[in-house]
């Protein structure tokens, strides 16, 4: 059984989510810094901050999928 070859499509839209998420995050912990939070709470908040763009920006291919075999 051979392998599919992977779509190379993928890897620049990767990239922009990671980067995305990245900016996100950035802000968030700059923002947190600013307000007077320590250094680890500032982080933590990145890190959630980029755990949950990466995340949505993950969840919404499958639903761009569905609507390009609708239409």
């Amino acid at each position: 059984m051979a392998a599919e070859p992977t779509n190379s499509a993928w890897i620049p839209w990767l990239l922009v989510m990671v980067l995305s998420s990245v900016l996100v995050a950035v802000c968030v912990g700059f923002l947190k810094a600013i307000d007077g939070a320590p250094v680890s709470g500032a982080l933590l908040s990145a890190g959630a901050a980029f755990g949950g763009t990466a995340l949505l920006c993950l969840a919404v291919v499958p639903v761009v999928q569905q609507l390009r075999q609708r239409g």
